[in-house]
C-alpha cells in the first residue's frame, strides 16, 4: 500500500476546501444575478397610452374624489383600449360606473372605462392598443353620455390620466391618436357579433319628454352652470330628474325621498344626489364629493 504523509493529507484537504469555496462563490454570484434580474421592473406603459375616445374633457382628476377624467361625447362613440392588455372585467359595476371594462396591462397597471352603453369585449380576452372595446353611453351614475377613464399603477394607486396621455391640441383630443373611423366601425361590428348583450340598465331612462316632464307636482326646480335639476312628486312618489345641458337627450330619472325640511335625496348605487332649495350635492359612500349652487331656482308648495 502506498504511504500517504501528513503533508499530502493537508494538501488534499486544502485543494478540496479551495474547490468548495470556488463553487460556493460561483453559485452565490448566479443567485445574486438572478435576484437582480427578477427584481428589475418592467418598462411602464403609462407613458405610451393613447386617448381612449374622442370628445370633450368635461371633468378632471381629483384625488380620493374623482379618480379619473370624464370625456363627454355622443352616445355610441367608440371606446378603444388605451394600451394592450387583458380584460379582467367586462360587466355591470356596482359603484356607479354602469357597464364597465377593466384592462390589466403587462406592467401591472390597469385602465378603467365606465358608463358604456355597450361592451364589445369579454373577460379574459386579449386586446391590442387602439382596439374598440365598448361604445360610449350613460349607464350607472351618469346624466349624459361620457366615458369615465381611470389609470391605476400597480392596480391600486390612481394616476391623473392627463399626465399619461398625449397633450391636447388647442384644447381638443388629437384625432391622430385614434383608430381610423373605418377600422373602428368594422372592428365594432365584428365584436358585436361575438359578444352577448350586457346586463340591462337598472335605472329607467326614457325619452326627453317622458323623463323631464313632471306628471304631478314640481317640488323644487333648479339650474346650475351645467345641469337642470328637478324634484317631482307623482302619485305620492318623489322623483329626482337631472338633465345635462351639453346633451339634453339623455336625462336621468331616479326615485327620491324627503330627508329633511325642503331637502330630497335620490340614490344610484354608491352615489346619492341631495337637492335643496339652493343647491344640489353629490355624495359617495357617505362622503360629499361635489356641491353645485343653483344660479336660478324655484321652490313650490306641495
Amino acid at each position: 500500500m502506498k504511504k500517504v504523509t501528513i503533508a499530502q493529507i493537508c494538501t488534499y484537504n486544502l485543494i478540496g476546501l479551495t474547490s468548495f469555496l470556488t463553487v460556493l462563490n460561483t453559485n452565490t454570484q448566479v443567485l445574486t444575478q438572478t435576484a437582480k434580474s427578477s427584481n428589475t421592473p418592467q418598462k411602464s406603459l403609462l407613458s405610451n397610452l393613447v386617448w381612449p375616445t374622442q370628445g370633450i374633457v368635461s371633468q378632471g382628476f381629483r384625488k380620493y374624489q374623482h379618480e379619473g377624467i370624464d370625456i363627454a361625447g355622443a352616445s355610441g362613440t367608440p371606446i378603444v383600449a388605451a394600451a394592450s392588455g387583458t380584460v379582467v372585467k367586462a360587466g355591470w359595476n356596482e359603484w356607479g360606473l354602469g357597464n364597465a371594462v377593466v384592462l390589466k396591462h403587462p406592467d401591472e397597471s390597469i385602465t378603467v372605462y365606465g358608463h358604456n352603453s355597450r361592451l364589445l369585449v369579454k373577460q379574459s380576452q386579449q386586446v391590442s392598443q387602439g382596439q374598440v372595446i365598448a361604445e360610449m353611453g350613460s349607464t350607472g351614475n351618469s346624466t349624459a353620455p361620457h366615458l369615465h377613464f381611470e389609470v391605476r399603477r400597480n392596480q391600486r394607486f390612481a394616476v391623473d390620466p392627463m399626465t399619461t396621455l398625449p397633450s391636447l391640441i388647442a384644447g381638443k383630443i388629437p384625432q391622430q391618436n385614434m383608430t381610423s373611423p373605418t377600422t373602428v366601425a368594422s372592428q365594432a361590428n365584428h365584436e358585436i357579433n361575438q359578444v352577448s348583450p350586457v346586463q340591462p340598465i337598472p335605472v329607467a331612462v326614457g325619452s326627453v319628454m317622458a323623463d323631464t316632464k313632471c306628471n304631478g307636482t314640481t317640488v323644487i326646480e333648479g339650474e346650475t352652470a351645467n345641469i337642470f335639476v328637478k324634484v317631482c312628486q307623482e302619485n305620492g312618489q318623489l322623483f329626482y330628474i337631472g338633465q345635462l345641458k351639453q346633451d339634453p337627450s339623455h336625462p336621468v330619472r331616479l326615485p327620491a325621498r324627503s330627508v329633511g325640511s325642503s331637502q330630497y335625496q335620490a340614490d344610484n348605487g354608491s352615489f346619492s344626489y341631495v337637492v335643496s332649495s339652493d343647491k344640489v350635492e353629490v355624495w359617495r359612500n357617505g362622503q360629499q364629493v361635489r356641491s353645485d349652487t343653483f344660479s336660478t331656482s324655484k321652490q313650490f308648495t306641495k
